[in-house]
């Protein structure tokens, strides 16, 4: 379907509403946070009845559903009915949800709760099932109104619906979170009481970063016919087969379980992943590594820059030349220029000899320059001519000579704040900005971690002869949930460290990979207690009804004790409170339904 551009779909009200924000900006205005009291409103409803084969929320049953089941349902219906019918089915499923969540969210949250109110309760209830984590992307107060000033735009991460899409059809041209358009069309309509329609703008399943949607009346849409069709039953046409846009680019796809030798067989620099993140940098790899364009890396330190760059370099048609990797940052300042460029003899004391710089080392093939945003104010000059026309002069000579040189530069560094600093010069900034290629941070992409551990394991134990057996539940759940602040690298050591405190034949278990020095972060996890509920835990293998520092087993032990006095209750809980939230207060308080001021209070008067 031909979607309008972003501008045609606002009107001058919509682009005010959006502007209060600044434009393409997101507002750090998440809508979902599993510590708000919200959420434990939901989860205190969700009870597990494994006797009776249902599982409730409030009055609701509900069910549990294998992603990879949903992806099959999913394939199954496009191949067997054809797009259309099967984007309408899925539609119309996700519609119907979200009226149901709506009305429980107006039966929880009262007659009096405001939209915004609302809508933030059925971002929770979305993340709470799985299908997508909400971000909004306005200011509160430009969210929605009443009636035909009704607005709303938000992004959605970690669509289940263009994870399993990109996974098997690569990137495309079109849209595909269709339950979660459904969805959000449903709640939002039946919370306004009006009709809303969501539109799905951007999507990661069409290479972008993240899936953006707005949200208007029907009324307000100058095409909402297109989508309109959707919501409403179509009969079933003949069997026809399914064809993805206009036949893309199929990213080169890693199992998510490697086959036997597959790790031993893989060289150390190779490029994995199972993530959306991963296909979709992995598809702009392969669409810009057949040209001669210059390449810009971003993202944190140890996201593995260095390894996207030779894997834009072995598959380009440069592949057989010569590549070249240059640490600017680990070059002094005063060599940088004769190292790049080269020098001629005599041109300062030492240079007792002409040789060429690394541009000319690298003649016809690839150079890479990492941490780039350290480079002098000279040194970028000479290398924006370079990237202008081609030529480089040694250092000390008034020779012009011409070099073929593809560059691949990588920063951690933003460089537009560099420019604006006068760090760095605008104009080499726009020459090395042709095709940016973000990758993303490991706790972004969390599906990668399964992979990534197997070749890793696989790499470590036969560098230091060490066979382990593999890695316990517990330790990959521990290392799915850790926020790897030093990305990949960090997930390397942690990884290394256990290979060698493992035993031979050992399987490695959660004390062998982290230390003191990089203890593990409690876990968002939600887990089922002994009640049938869900609860918080940093232990996958503990509920919070037996851990014996948890504030609901303090007050639970307390009573069975008989000890249950108010102010010796209240201080045991306050201690727990802090414990279970390592410290923090803030978090403490939240667990409590306290404010911060009396949890500080409190904590502060037990002289603890």
């Amino acid at each position: 379907m031909t979607r309008n551009s972003e501008s045609k779909l606002r009107s001058k009200g919509d682009r005010a509403a959006h502007n209060a924000s600044g434009p393409g900006i997101a507002v750090p205005d998440l809508l979902v946070d599993l510590n708000l009291p919200k959420v434990r409103q939901f989860t205190s409803k969700l009870r597990f009845a494994p006797n009776e084969g249902r599982i409730w929320l409030d009055e609701r049953r509900m069910v549990l559903l294998h992603a990879e089941a949903f992806t099959s349902l999913r394939e199954e219906l496009m191949a067997s009915l054809g797009v259309d019918t099967a984007r309408g089915l899925l539609t119309r499923i996700g519609y119907a949800a979200g009226c149901r969540d709506a009305e429980m969210a107006w039966k929880m949250s009262g007659s009096h709760a405001s939209i915004p109110e609302l809508m933030r309760t059925g971002a929770v209830l979305h993340a709470l099932q799985g299908f997508v984590l909400p971000e909004n992307l306005l200011s509160p107060d430009a969210i929605v109104q009443q009636g035909e000033d009704y607005y709303g735009e938000w992004i959605w991460k970690n669509s289940i619906e263009d994870e399993a899409h990109v996974a098997l059809h690569g990137i495309g041209t079109h849209a595909v979170c269709w339950t979660e358009v459904g969805y959000s069309s449903g709640y939002l309509s039946t919370c306004v009481g009006r009709r809303i329609l969501v539109r799905e703008i951007e999507c990661r399943a069409m290479g972008h970063d993240h899936c953006r949607n707005v949200a208007k009346p029907v009324s307000r849409w100058e095409d909402a016919a297109d989508d309109l069709r959707f919501l409403e039953p179509q009969p079933t046409p003949p069997t026809q087969a399914y064809v993805h846009g206009d036949t893309p680019v199929r990213p080169a796809r890693v199992p998510a379980v490697a086959p036997k030798g597959f790790a031993s067989e893989t060289p150390d620099d190779v490029v994995v992943g199972a993530s959306t993140a991963f296909h979709v940098l992995r598809h702009k790899m392969l669409r810009v590594a057949p040209t001669n364009a210059t390449v810009l890396l971003l993202g944190e330190s140890g996201v593995g820059k260095s390894m996207v760059a030779r894997d834009v370099h072995r598959n380009s048609r440069r592949a057989q030349m010569p590549w070249l990797e240059v640490n600017c940052a680990a070059i002094p300042e005063q060599l940088i220029e004769s190292e790049l460029f080269g020098v001629e003899r005599g041109a300062y004391s030492g240079a007792t000899a002409s040789r060429p710089g690394r541009f000319e080392a690298a003649e016809g093939g690839t150079i890479f320059l990492d941490e780039i945003g350290t480079l002098s104010m000279t040194a970028q000059g000479k290398l924006l001519r370079v990237l202008q026309n081609g030529e480089l002069e040694r250092l000390g000579s008034n020779k012009t000579i011409r070099t073929d040189v593809r560059v691949i530069a990588a920063t951690n560094e933003n460089l537009q704040a560099a420019v604006r600093e006068g760090r760095f010069r605008e104009d080499l900034f726009f020459r090395l900005n042709v095709f940016p290629l973000l990758i993303q941070p490991l706790r972004e992409r969390r599906d990668d971690i399964p992979l990534l551990a197997e070749v890793l394991l696989a790499r470590f134990s036969k560098r230091h002869s060490r066979p382990v057996l593999g890695i316990t539940s517990r330790a990959m759940q521990a290392m799915l949930h850790h926020s790897w602040p030093g990305n990949i690298r960090e997930m390397e050591n942690v990884l290394e460290r256990g290979v060698i405190l493992a035993q031979d034949g050992e399987v490695i278990d959660l004390h062998h990979l982290f230390s003191i020095d990089n203890a593990l972060s409690p876990s968002s996890l939600l887990g089922l207690g002994n009640l049938g509920t869900l609860t918080q835990d940093a232990d996958d293998e503990l509920s919070a009804e037996q851990a014996p520092d948890s504030v609901d087993a303090i007050a639970a032990e307390m009573v069975r004790q008989g000890k249950a006095s108010l102010p010796i209750m209240e201080d045991a809980l306050v201690r727990a409170a802090v414990k279970q939230a390592d410290g923090n207060i803030s978090r403490a308080a939240t667990i409590l339904g306290m404010t911060r001021a009396q949890v500080e209070y409190r904590f502060k008067k037990l002289g603890d």
